[in-house]
């Protein structure tokens, strides 16, 4: 079977976390399918103690997670060591491990001392960001200082890894959701991680076993389904709690009692109590027919030894009607799933970034030349050129009349030069203007767009780009500018015809090679 043929269900979602880790360990993908409390995901409960060991130093259980956790690897015998040295010299590990190392412990010596020193260094480091950067700002210096979504992506199977990302995501954006991120302490986000209500980001996987509540698992189905703790107990009877007699066709209850003790009831409420009790029952027949309703094909019953007798569970209830499983066998080898050990995991790099016109050959962004040039994009973005886009380019860009002049001068030529086809209806048939998009994790503004469609130009797409400059063709990081340009569009629209070109103010277009 695939893992996402089977589902799990169990009355409570406590009882699916063991079996999810379970699962985990075998390299058998699984998923929690309903809402999941953020600290409860072992990658956030990490990341939480060592934020709780750069507040408190002297929490060294905290640190020992930190230091056995994917930010560091440290090995179990290292860490025997550091507690045999803590035992002897009573000093919180995270002191013991700022010691000199060039007169090391006796302890830390054989647990190389060089490495934990390394270790040491970084978290002085991490608990000083801490200490003067609020909490969101000190946590992602911390996860780009110590790589921390790329170490927890590569100790983490394949089938886990986009929930774990995804969780330690979530942490930075919690940091910022308490207390607006500003007014917050390191010290109050740990205490909001561990008092719970923060859910974990839900996270989908088409091809991992799915572990539900069986209230969850309505109107699912799957081939194989396995229930868990099938025969326990009937609940034990409840104390100080409220009875509610409110048949539905009456307006107002009947009877509302607090009740100190369902064993010992006030005789008015003995009728009550039992047909409170009845309807109980009947829910715990409905939520079996939930469960059993759920398999297509197979339905496994599992339980533990009751430690009192269950006459009316539900396995008692289908115990006859079942066969036994037959009892697993050790696996040939305890080597670790192939999953885990021979799979090479790489992270996505980064395009490489385009170099644009150094400072010096580009004019400073609030100078006369730059306001004029993005006057004279303006009115060509509007596509009118009267008194009254004039009046108000002026006034958007802080230009004299001169430069009014020479801005309205450069779109007049524009629109009447070699690229006036680029706004005649007769040859485009789409057009757009300051068009944005987004290529190899860029983000791009194209002057204009248009699309001909007159004869030997059909579903051509241009790229047109104004410039100033009378021989923007000459400028290298100008003609990669528009070569990057045109490839972004050519992505849009794969196996059409893209061409790119300059129209400058001298009524030129200049099209790129």
């Amino acid at each position: 079977l695939k893992p996402a043929q089977v589902m799990v269900l169990s009355r409570k979602r406590a009882g699916l976390l063991p079996l999810q880790q379970e699962l985990r360990i075998l390299g058998i993908p699984a998923q929690i399918g309903e809402k999941t409390a953020l600290i409860d995901c072992c990658e956030v409960q990490d990341i939480t103690a060592l934020l709780d060991v750069l507040v408190s130093p002297q929490h060294d259980l905290s640190l020992a997670r930190v230091l056995r956790s994917p930010l560091f690897g440290v090995t179990d015998a290292a860490l025997v060591q550091l507690a045999l040295a803590q035992r002897r010299l009573s000093q919180p590990w995270y002191d013991l491990l700022q010691t000199d190392v060039s007169e090391p412990i006796d302890e830390l010596r054989a647990a190389d001392a060089h490495s934990l020193q390394g270790v040491a260094v970084q978290l002085a480091r991490w608990r000083l960001w801490l200490n003067s950067l609020p909490p969101h700002d000190a946590l992602q210096a911390l996860y780009d200082d110590g790589d921390v979504l790329a170490r927890f992506a590569a100790a983490a199977p394949a089938s886990q890894r986009d929930a774990v990302l995804a969780n330690l995501r979530a942490l930075l954006a919690v940091a910022l959701q308490i207390d607006g991120g500003r007014y917050t302490t390191p010290y109050a986000l740990v205490r909001a991680l561990r008092a719970g209500g923060i859910l974990a980001p839900a996270t989908v996987s088409a091809d991992a076993v799915r572990l539900l509540t069986i209230h969850g698992a309505k109107g699912l189905e799957a081939e194989v389904v396995l229930l868990l703790d099938t025969d326990t107990p009937p609940r034990n009877a409840e104390s100080m709690a409220v009875l509610l007699d409110w048949p539905g066709e009456a307006a107002v209850p009947q009877r509302f009692v607090f009740l100190v003790s369902e064993k010992n009831p006030p005789v008015c409420c003995v009728k009550t109590l039992e047909a409170e009790k009845i309807a109980r029952q009947r829910e715990e027949l409905n939520a079996l027919y939930v469960a059993l309703t759920r398999s297509r094909k197979t339905l496994v019953m599992s339980s533990i030894e009751a430690h009192r007798s269950a006459p009316d569970s539900w396995w008692q209830r289908l115990h006859e009607l079942a066969a036994e499983w037959p009892a697993p066998t050790a696996p040939a080898s305890t080597s670790a799933p192939a999953e885990l050990s021979d799979e090479v995991f790489d992270f996505l790099s980064l395009p490489p970034a385009v170099v644009l016109l150094p400072a010096a050959a580009r004019p400073a962004a609030d100078s006369a030349a730059s306001r004029t040039g993005q006057a004279m994009h303006r009115l060509l973005e509007w596509g009118a050129l009267s008194a009254l886009h004039v009046q108000a380019i002026t006034r958007e860009f802080r230009l004299d009349a001169a430069q009014a002049q020479t801005a309205l001068s450069g779109a007049q030529r524009i629109l009447a030069g070699e690229g006036a086809w680029a706004w005649d209806p007769a040859v485009v048939n789409w057009q757009g203007n300051e068009v944005e998009l987004a290529y190899q994790g860029q983000s791009m503004r194209l002057d204009r767009l248009v699309r001909r469609c007159d004869a030997g130009h059909e579903g051509h797409w241009w790229v047109l780009d104004y410039k100033s400059n009378a021989a923007p063709q000459d400028l290298p990081e100008l003609r990669q500018q528009m070569q990057l340009y045109r490839d972004a569009v050519q992505a849009v629209y794969p196996g059409q015809a893209v061409r790119a070109a300059f129209l400058t103010a001298q009524g030129r277009l200049l099209e790129v090679d």
